[in-house]
């Protein structure tokens, strides 16, 4: 492998130090062999932000600190624009320094092949790989196998003359790297005790956490560990009603009293945003005896909240607080994107690795910072939701994606974050397709709550073409062979990820200006209707969904609401495709307006996927808590 090039920056007001420093270390460099290519070089005080600004490469700095006080300053600010930044600080003498300096030098010095090789040890292991390491060591040792998995290597595809073609589309490495927990050198997820638990602490201190660990079931999984850490034996919970399902889900597996905040919408263009501040902040106060608070930050369409003054006033009353950042995984590493939900002081934070990062599908981290937090009892609760035989591949591309970020995620974003600009000015530039800002994807009662918005996320407003969401996304991939990431009747989301190229960038602006030249006459820019509001809990969801049911079926034989529904309790959770949100809970009262939302769904000028639906005879059921 190549040596990287890697920048070390020496920041001085003194031009004599610095330079000496700096050619000192550069000689040091050169009698150095190894896989970083290391370069020192010579920075002021006044020119360092703009130098970590602006270079990728830069790695570390070596703060001169002639003013103890005046280096710390400078450090806090650097730290702001570059957390991954490796920081080193030379003194006269130890005196009152922060620990966040991964080590101090003399500043008088002498022995520069020792700075040399703590500075260059610092870098190393950040972009060290423990995991992945070791499952590559163990792939080129090739090994026998006999031991699960059965395809033992890929050896049983690798000459069948049915399934080789499967083999050859994978590739080797894919079946090799395919392991089981008999590999002892490789750890075990259950019980990480060396490259696996090494691993987890590099992510723990890249991401920003105390503690990090590794989940290879999605985020769904991570949310429901997490709830079953804090409510495991029930209890009460304030819950975005727009959070991901696996909340749900969790409410109903661990017999949780969920107390349901209202997301906002946007109805021009049926985007589900925000819960308003006050709706959280009034909740928090009429339920002290919460134990968990949970939101979504950032949503689909990038919208996250000024999180700090949400954590303050639920610790204040005890409260944990719970932050699904799936889709918010890089905002850590770029200060477009600051804070985060950690900077903000969440307990727990989930993220989604594989949704805008580079590990593969499923493969998530769940963060914390809960100063109660019981590591034991968090592994134990892991462990019932792990399998056994988790997919090794999986942890090994967690192990990269927080290498990557921790060499190069700034660098990586600034990338990202110009891409999207340039997809926002030129799409603009159609006069047919229209990028929505903030402003257009804020609903009117969450305007003052700071809401913040991740240009990674492209959300275009299709109307003036006269196509719809979905007829777009069709036409994209049909004609264009692009796939977006979703649609609402009149918008079509993409994002700007790691792997976003500028070709990329330009194939998919071409294609918008080819389809705005044959755009149709603007469509009517018909509004989403709101979900119903929330009508009476009768009973814990737990007990609902598990509980004596029957089925009735949805329509009368009018194709009308069946009468016999309204005043009934749900068994199970409805939730209609977008937006995603639960119609209905188990345990919850159907009301008239729900049964005729219901109705319009399924039976209205744009039908929609309705997911809890029984179907028997190709005829709409619902399940009932049995009277």
């Amino acid at each position: 492998m190549t040596a990287i090039a890697c920048h070390v920056a020496i920041i001085s007001n003194d031009k004599d130090f610095r330079e000496h420093w700096c050619a000192q270390l550069n000689s040091c460099a050169l009698n150095q062999k190894n896989d970083l290519n290391i370069s020192f070089i010579a920075s002021s005080y006044d020119q360092s932000v703009s130098l970590a600004s602006d270079d990728g490469l830069l790695q570390a700095v070596i703060i001169d600190a002639a003013a103890i006080e005046q280096a710390q300053q400078l450090a806090l600010k650097l730290k702001k624009l570059r957390v991954e930044l490796s920081q080193f600080l030379t003194v006269v003498d130890a005196g009152p320094i922060d620990d966040s300096f991964d080590e101090l030098f003399a500043r008088d010095e002498h022995n520069f092949n020792n700075v040399y090789r703590l500075v260059q040890a610092a870098l190393q292991k950040r972009a060290s790989t423990p995991f992945a390491d070791a499952l590559r060591e163990y792939i080129y040792s090739a090994k026998d196998s006999w031991h699960t998995p059965g395809h033992a290597g890929g050896d049983s595809l690798r000459s069948s003359p049915w399934v080789s073609d499967f083999y050859a589309l994978m590739g080797e490495h894919v079946f090799n790297a395919d392991l089981s927990c008999s590999v002892q050198s490789l750890d075990s997820l259950m019980d990480p005790q060396s490259v696996m638990q090494e691993a987890q602490k590099l992510a723990a201190k890249t991401f920003g956490a105390k503690h990090t660990f590794f989940v290879t079931n999605g985020t769904s999984t991570a949310n429901k560990v997490v709830v079953q850490q804090l409510l495991g034996g029930g209890g009460k919970i304030l819950l975005d009603r727009g959070s991901h399902k696996s909340m749900h889900h969790a409410v109903i597996m661990f017999g949780i009293e969920p107390i349901y905040l209202n997301p906002s919408l946007q109805p021009e263009y049926g985007v589900y945003g925000p819960v308003c501040r006050d709706d959280i902040l009034a909740a928090i106060n009429a339920h002290p005896d919460a134990k968990l608070l949970v939101l979504t930050s950032c949503t689909y369409d990038g919208l996250y909240y000024d999180l700090a003054p949400i954590i303050e006033a639920a610790h204040a009353q005890h409260i944990k607080v719970l932050i699904d950042e799936a889709w918010y995984a890089h905002g850590r590493f770029h200060p477009a994107l600051r804070p985060n939900a950690l900077d903000c002081g969440a307990d727990y934070v989930t993220q989604s690795t594989h949704k805008m990062l580079s590990a593969f599908s499923q493969a998530s981290m769940v963060h914390v910072a809960d100063p109660d937090f019981d590591e034991h009892r968090f592994q134990e609760n892991i462990n019932m939701h792990t399998s056994t035989s988790p997919q090794y591949s999986m942890i090994a591309s967690l192990d990269v994606a927080r290498k990557q970020m921790s060499m190069e995620g700034y660098q990586q974003l600034s990338r990202c974050l110009a891409m999207a600009k340039r997809l926002r000015t030129e799409i603009n530039q159609t006069q047919v397709f229209r990028v929505l800002e903030l402003e257009d994807l804020l609903a009117p009662e969450v305007r003052a709550d700071n809401i913040r918005l991740d240009p990674t996320k492209v959300t275009i407003n299709t109307s003036a073409s006269g196509y719809s969401g979905k007829q777009l996304q069709q036409l994209l991939f049909e004609q264009y062979g692009i796939q977006v990431e979703k649609t609402t009747h009149n918008t079509v989301s993409v994002l700007v990820t790691l792997g976003s190229t500028d070709s990329k960038v330009l194939r998919l602006i071409h294609a918008l200006q080819q389809m705005a030249s044959n755009a149709k006459a603007p469509s009517n820019n018909t509004k989403v209707i709101p979900l119903p509001a929330m009508s009476e809990l009768k009973c814990l969801p737990k007990d609902a969904y598990f509980g004596a049911t029957e089925d009735l079926p949805l329509l009368a034989e009018s194709q009308q609401v069946n009468p016999s529904l309204i005043g009934r309790i749900s068994a199970d959770e409805l939730v209609p495709y977008p937006p995603g949100i639960p119609l209905l809970v188990p345990g919850q009262v159907i009301s008239q307006g729900i049964a005729d939302y219901l109705l319009q769904l399924i039976k209205g000028k744009h039908v929609t996927e309705v997911h809890g639906l029984v179907y028997m005879d190709e005829e709409a059921m619902l399940r009932l808590v049995r009277k």
